[in-house]
């Protein structure tokens, strides 16, 4: 029989692919058979069990992460089709979260377990939600965003969101209060109120700090500590950032009452915005690079999108038209 550490590293060199013939076949017939070949036996416990299903909770477009028990080692995987299904039904059946019989996948953690495991918050098109969080913090999430949060919150006040939500924190000293972006930023605080804006198809993360001091990370790397009326825009594709001060918070906030302010609006904040509050696709004939309002502009939900597109187009120099019941294309 395998040991356990012994078969994890098989794990890994054949999700790596690293491994020989004779490992394939190993690891492969323990996929073939559910996880139970009497090669290995892997336990994890409750506690371990709850934070693999939070990993994999995690986990997006078949992008996979493996850690080996302390945690000081992390392998970093694509899988997609029928591999990635095998090695997240053999980890699961591993890890004790299913069992396998009769080739169906059935649960061993109770209903509440799984809930616990999958805090998820969501809104769609053009919807705002106000909420609570354990630990006493508010959150108006905006439209089109998800937000996921530790499923022991109180202890572990760790959030991942993607799209647009203003926070205002209960102050805990012994429990920092941490966001993750999809960008890999990540902002600590003890108890404030801030606004961050980061849907996944935007060209940067913007923080803006209302009241209190939250501090900017990525990765290793501080970025800066920020303040009342402070902002940082940070550039994906430049991985570059800039630090705004006196900024007018009441605007960077205006979306929870359906006003929308913009310094200069580009395309592709036009495409969220139409995306996000009208379910409405944009796209352009011309050089989105240079599709932009060069002035402040502002609009509010009682405006339609065609009153927006011509207000846009008017600044822009360009014109619009629909192509399909959802889909306006400038040109």
């Amino acid at each position: 029989m395998q040991t356990e550490q012994h078969f994890r590293e098989l794990l890994d060199k054949y999700l790596s692919g690293t491994c020989s013939p004779q490992e394939k076949a190993i690891i492969e017939e323990w996929f073939g058979k559910g996880g139970n070949t009497g090669k290995t036996d892997l336990k994890l416990d409750h506690e371990q069990r709850a934070g693999l299903l939070d990993r994999i909770h995690g986990v997006q477009d078949g992008q996979a992460f493996l850690e080996n028990k302390t945690g000081k080692s992390k392998l970093r995987i694509m899988l997609t089709g029928w591999r990635a299904a095998a090695v997240w039904s053999a980890i699961l059946i591993s890890a004790g979260i299913v069992t396998w019989k009769s080739g169906i996948l059935k649960p061993l953690l109770t209903s509440n377990e799984l809930q616990i495991a999958y805090r998820l918050i969501q809104t769609g098109k053009g919807e705002v939600k106000h909420f609570l969080l354990p630990d006493g913090s508010e959150i108006t999430l905006n439209a089109n965003s998800r937000l996921e949060y530790h499923p022991d919150f109180p202890q572990h006040r760790q959030i991942r969101l993607h799209g647009e939500a203003l926070f205002s924190v209960a102050h805990d000293k012994a429990h920092p209060f941490s966001i993750s972006t999809s960008d890999s930023l990540a902002t600590t605080v003890l108890g404030t109120r801030f606004n961050i804006q980061s849907y996944d198809k935007s060209q940067e993360t913007r923080i803006t700090v209302v009241s209190g001091i939250v501090a900017v990370n990525r990765g290793r790397q501080s970025l800066d500590t920020l303040t009342r009326s402070q902002a940082i825009r940070y550039q994906r594709t430049a991985k570059s950032f800039t630090i705004s001060h006196d900024v007018n918070t009441e605007s960077a906030t205006g979306w929870i009452k359906g006003e929308w302010d913009y310094e200069n609006l580009r395309f592709n904040d036009l495409a969220i915005l139409l995306q996000n509050h009208f379910g409405i696709i944009l796209s352009s004939r011309l050089n989105t690079d240079l599709l932009q309002t060069g002035v402040s502009v502002n609009f509010n939900r009682k405006q339609s999108a065609k009153d927006i597109l011509g207000v846009f187009c008017s600044f822009a120099g360009c014109s619009f038209r629909e192509t399909s019941p959802n889909s306006i294309e400038l040109h």
